[in-house]
């Protein structure tokens, strides 16, 4: 037992050392390979203070955030009900309760955003 323990803490150090080694060789090549030439555009700093090219002050809207957040909540439902489905059996009609209570309660998220008029793009961000 205690060759097989001393045997994956000496794994676990070969591949902390691997990576440790990968980590300086990435940075090694870096420098050697790197460009060296220096412009004008790269030397001064970017907290400079010097002008932009373009108007610094842009109105932002935001559209489609509303979107975007409803899309995160329901790609992160399917992240929970595949691993679901695929137990279901073993675990039964607890499961089934539980993934009820889940999708109901993203349901009455999608349902509020739809009652707020968050589904409509020429509504939302204004």
């Amino acid at each position: 037992m205690t060759a097989r323990i001393s045997t994956d803490f000496a794994l676990a150090g070969v591949m902390l050392l691997v990576a440790l080694l990968l980590g300086i060789l990435a940075l090694g090549l870096n420098r050697w390979l790197a460009p060296t030439t220096r412009t004008s555009e790269k030397n001064p700093p970017p907290e400079y203070g010097g002008r932009t090219g373009h108007k610094t002050w842009v109105q932002f809207r935001l559209r489609y955030a509303v979107l975007a957040l409803l899309f995160v909540a329901f790609d992160m439902e399917m992240v929970f009900m595949f691993p679901w489905a695929v137990v279901f059996k073993e675990v039964g009609l607890v499961a089934f309760f539980d993934m009820f209570v889940f999708v109901a309660i993203l349901a009455s998220a999608i349902f509020f955003a739809w009652k707020e008029g968050g589904l409509d793009p020429e509504k939302c961000g204004r």
